[in-house]
């Protein structure tokens, strides 16, 4: 599942990002004109604790001219660190209330949804902070979510499809293990595609991210759903 997972990533970022290469360009012009005012930022996320690790992806936007346009969304896997108890856990329909400026960091405050083993635990108080446009930390009030996550933030890294291009320029470098990897990961693929009778939808896609959606002048900026 793993490998099947990734391998997905990596073609749809790639079926994606020529789509939007082939956009004309008064429509380009005309979305980035339309959300031009948004901040969003998107990445990944990680975290240990004690003996659970967690690891997945964010996504999100705010309008810092009307807090309630925003939207924050975060899929990840929790497991332990032998491999067992393995689950899935959801951040979703969160609202931003607040927003204030500390130096270079942004710090977001609202509320949002967890999924949990019983079911959804809504209004959980959660505070979004952005370090210099770098990092990001998601701190969740622990005692509506039995200290599921612990006493410390989620943190997360912010990307930008430009760090994104400069990560696999750097893989790409790497020519003896590419000439391998590519046949393996096509092998992969086609194996699943005829698995799924030629379904690509029925792929794993848990762990897709926002990493497929363009950037705008302050994609390296967060937040918020």
């Amino acid at each position: 599942m793993f490998k099947n997972t990734k391998i997905f990533q990596i073609i749809s970022t790639l079926m994606i990002a020529a789509t939007l290469f082939s956009v004309p360009v008064s429509t380009s012009n005309a979305l980035t004109s339309a959300f031009s005012d948004y901040e969003y930022g998107y990445g990944p996320i990680a975290s240990i604790n004690k003996d659970w690790i967690l690891a997945g992806h964010f996504m999100g936007y705010y309008s810092p001219n009307n807090l309630t346009d925003s939207g924050f969304h975060s899929t990840f896997d929790m497991v332990m660190i032998n491999g067992s108890s393995p689950h899935m856990h959801q951040i979703s329909d969160a609202t931003v209330n607040d927003v204030r400026i500390d130096g270079n960091n942004t710090i977001l405050q609202g509320a949002a949804t967890i999924t949990m083993t019983d079911g959804p635990v809504s209004n959980v108080s959660t505070t979004w902070t952005i370090y210099n446009n770098n990092s990001i930390s998601i701190s969740m009030d622990p005692s509506k979510i039995n200290n599921h996550f612990g006493n410390t933030p989620i943190y997360g890294i912010l990307l930008t499809p430009e760090k994104e291009m400069e990560t696999m320029n750097a893989m790409m470098e790497d020519k003896e293990f590419m000439d391998k990897w590519i046949p393996l990961m096509m092998q992969n693929v086609m194996a699943n595609l005829q698995i799924s009778g030629g379904n690509a939808t029925s792929m794993p896609m848990s762990n897709l991210s926002i990493n497929e959606i363009p950037s705008s002048p302050n994609s390296s900026n967060l937040m918020i759903q």
